[in-house]
């Protein structure tokens, strides 16, 4: 059995993963996976806290993060504030202990490229980062793009999704990184540079490939969700349907856990937040910035 623990109890995303791991299904009236439990979560919110006990059958609320040594053999970091997650996940790594941490992965380079040093030292698989880019629809996506690389037809493409420079939650880097890691996913993690521009709390921006320019769009208060490819042959439209992520979430955190096997590299864990970085300092700064 493995036990998990979650701290960031004030991140929906809690109940959703809890109830996922500990709840039968509504149809089979089984578990869909057996062999894990969520056994313990951390706040600091004590209502969102109890509620995952009382909902989704967890059996402990921690009275710290330290409480959870002894008592989990992995761990969910899902605060609402990334600036939190590494100082969260890096002793759980330290102790070799396997960590889904959410999204943003972090919000400083620096910190991500510790957490990931560490994890390659002890050999300890991590996961995480934006479930949207597990969507049906951007996986489509995807797979249009690379076709049109081989067949060298590829012109450009832009994706789409919201998010608030000035959220309580770290600003920019709290839904950021939805949008980048789908564009990042579709048209690949080799982005040079970036340029990006802000008008009415929305933001524009540009990714430089070798071969191709792309533009995000994150459109504050959008509900909508779209992906568009443009080809000398054809133009490739989806509105991007993220409602089944947080499953396919989990069961990549599962199979990790059973298998060992990371569902993205180290590297690409740390792109994201470089690229955020980017952004961020294109914005400051009015100019075209390299990504690290």
């Amino acid at each position: 059995m493995y036990r998990i623990g979650i701290i960031g109890t004030e991140n929906t995303h809690a109940l959703t993963f809890a109830k996922l791991i500990n709840l039968p299904n509504e149809k089979t009236g089984k578990l869909l996976y057996p062999d894990a439990k969520v056994v313990g979560v951390y706040g600091p919110d004590l209502e969102s806290a109890t509620r995952i006990v009382e909902e989704a059958n967890a059996e402990f609320i921690a009275a710290s993060a330290d409480n959870f040594f002894g008592k989990v053999d992995a761990m969910i970091i899902t605060c609402r504030k990334g600036s939190l997650h590494a100082q969260y996940a890096m002793p759980f790594i330290q102790k070799g202990i396997p960590c889904f941490i959410d999204k943003p992965f972090t919000v400083d380079r620096e910190e991500a490229v510790k957490l990931i040093e560490e994890a390659k030292k002890r050999n300890v698989p991590l996961s995480g980062g934006s479930g949207c880019k597990l969507a049906y629809d951007v996986t489509l996506l995807q797979n249009e793009v690379e076709q049109m690389v081989k067949a060298n037809t590829m012109i450009t493409g832009s994706v789409s999704f919201p998010a608030d420079p000035d959220s309580e939650y770290d600003g920019f880097y709290f839904y950021s990184p939805h949008l980048v890691e789908m564009a990042l996913t579709i048209f690949g993690f080799d982005v040079e540079s970036v340029v990006a521009f802000e008008k009415n709390k929305s933001r524009i921006c540009l990714f430089r490939y070798k071969n191709y320019d792309i533009t995000l769009n994150f459109t504050k208060d959008a509900k909508q969700y779209t992906g568009i490819i443009y080809g000398q042959e054809k133009n490739v439209v989806r509105n991007i349907d993220i409602s089944f992520i947080f499953k396919q979430e989990v069961e990549h955190y599962i199979h990790m856990l059973r298998t060992g096997e990371m569902p993205q590299s180290y590297e690409e864990l740390v792109k994201p937040v470089s690229v955020i970085n980017a952004i961020e300092q294109a914005i400051q700064t009015g100019k075209e910035t390299k990504v690290q």
